[in-house]
């Protein structure tokens, strides 16, 4: 591992759910560490809540600088597996995608992905155009960029359709001046 001293970011693979001990015990040893997490609506027993939760389960991204860093450390650390790699050469995370998850996560790495404009799971839609306008359902999935799966309750039967994207709107979005 030669290099210029050139500083990148990488991804590390983890164990199973050790995301977090993995991000605390390379912080722990001086790595600069980023894991993105997103707040996720949950049911535990029975109950709804709100869960924080890595972006990407099982990894987390290190930046680390070529050839003057000791990367072995890495594989020992409680929680983490490695470095992903391409063959024999650790692969380098794009600058582009690490900024850009920094610009859109706050202090504590965290990402609102509602404050984006993305659909979240079981968010509640109004249909605003064709036959159903003005009926509410459920966001389902993303089906490609341009269409959604939803679920509409009509005539005491719930049913997952699939609309073209510009067909919904969040509720959330009712009232605000966000298109």
């Amino acid at each position: 591992m030669t290099g210029s001293g050139e500083s990148h970011w990488y991804a590390v693979y983890c164990r199973p759910r050790q995301d977090v001990r993995a991000e605390e015990n390379l912080l722990r040893q001086g790595y600069r560490v980023f894991r993105p997490k997103l707040r996720r609506q949950a049911r535990q027993r029975g109950r709804a809540c709100t869960r924080l939760e890595s972006m990407f389960p099982r990894y987390l991204f290190i930046q680390l600088q070529s050839g003057l860093q000791d990367w072995a450390p890495i594989r020992s650390t409680r929680g983490a597996i490695g470095l992903v790699r391409r063959g024999e050469q650790a692969a380098v995370v794009p600058d582009p995608v690490i900024e850009s998850l920094f610009r859109r996560a706050d202090e504590q790495g965290e990402i609102d992905l509602a404050a984006d404009g993305e659909l979240i799971a079981n968010e509640e839609l109004e249909l605003i155009e064709g036959p159903c306008a003005g009926l509410r359902a459920l966001f389902v999935a993303a089906k490609g960029e341009d269409r959604v799966i939803v679920l509409l309750s009509l005539l005491q039967q719930s049913r997952q359709i699939e609309l073209p994207r510009r067909s919904v709107q969040p509720l959330r979005w009712r009232d605000s001046a966000v298109p």
